[in-house]
């Protein structure tokens, strides 16, 4: 089953002097805090919806390998909105979407791996009785979330009459999972100012003959262009010009001898790009391995940095799997769901 995740950093407006995506946490951001968080569980792919400042978070987080879709109407539209438009975007890339927005940054990578082994439509963590974030949704609701009109936003949509049910609450022991940073006082707090990001591997798969020519910046490249049908679109998604996007699948067909894209320029029904039965059948090879790859890395380095590999888990490493519920009531939950 695959699990992706979207990060709200759109802001608006009203928001105060501080931009909460870039604050600092321990030795890095808020917004790179959270990416690198999920990428330490094994999400993929992260979506990130920008807005605000947005050249500059993009510009920021662009080597994390990440999705970033820009809302433009960002200063006349409220949180949801930019959820609905990430979750659009990702209703045929995953299974299931982790939800949150970029302030949340000190969850643990062991929460989000224990809300993944449940097979609930929605999975939320709880703490002494709060709900926390992030949210996990399945695929399947994603058409009733964004059909929402209603108020409270993504609260409000989960509280759907016909979804009335569908919430399953487990117990956590991960205060990352309430702990907000809304402004700079909020980076001073002990929590968050020494909370460095636990060591660990970073597996990465590269083919090369002479020198390198197909990694993962160029397979998540080709999987922009299969899922959006243009080049163009995938370029700007990963903040890269269309120059740089078409040398390097010059150089990968040189290297591997054969076409990646057919393409058609515009016309009456537009143009548009899509991958070659070859090339798309090299991208799921290369992607597999590059899982089985960090499967192996994981237990690699359990076995010769045990003591690093046990500080992932924090508090949370059994989270009180006795204490979930499923939720039926409606629970009093915080504004940060909407």
């Amino acid at each position: 089953m695959k699990t992706g995740a979207l990060i709200v950093a759109a802001g608006n407006e009203t928001d105060a002097e501080a931009f909460r995506p870039m604050l600092p946490v321990g030795d890095s951001t808020v917004i790179r805090r959270i990416i690198i968080t999920m990428k330490q569980a094994g999400i993929d792919p992260v979506v990130v919806v920008t807005g605000k400042r947005g050249d500059e978070l993009e510009k920021h987080i662009a080597k994390l390998r990440v999705i970033c879709l820009r809302n433009e109407e960002y200063g006349h539209t409220q949180m949801f909105d930019s959820i609905c438009m990430g979750l659009e975007y990702m209703e045929d890339l995953c299974d299931r979407v982790f939800i949150l927005p970029a302030k949340f940054p000190m969850f643990l990578p062991v929460t989000v791996r224990r809300m993944m082994e449940e097979e609930a439509l929605v999975v939320c963590p709880v703490l002494g009785g709060r709900r926390g974030h992030p949210i996990l949704v399945s695929n399947s609701l994603i058409p009733a979330l964004t059909a929402f009109k209603g108020k409270f936003g993504l609260r409000g949509a989960l509280e759907q009459p016909q979804l009335q049910g569908l919430i399953c609450e487990i117990a956590v022991e991960d205060e990352g999972i309430i702990l907000a940073v809304d402004n700079q006082d909020d980076c001073t707090k002990p929590a968050i100012e020494g909370g460095r990001i636990g060591v660990h591997p970073q597996i990465q798969l590269g083919l090369e003959r002479n020198e390198e020519f197909f990694g993962p910046f160029m397979a998540q490249f080709l999987a922009l262009i299969d899922h959006t049908g243009s080049m163009q679109t995938a370029c700007r998604q990963m903040h890269m010009s269309y120059t740089k996007g078409w040398s390097m699948l010059r150089t990968a067909e040189k290297q591997l001898g054969f076409p990646f894209l057919v393409t058609r320029s515009g016309g009456a029904e537009g143009g548009f790009s899509q991958l070659t039965a070859q090339s798309k059948e090299f991208l799921s090879r290369y992607l597999d391995m590059e899982q089985a790859l960090r499967r192996e890395g994981k237990r690699l380095f359990e076995t010769y940095f045990p003591e690093y590999a046990e500080g992932q888990s924090g508090a949370a490493a059994d989270g009180g799997r006795a204490g979930k519920k499923t939720a039926e009531e409606k629970t009093e939950r915080e504004d940060d769901h909407s």
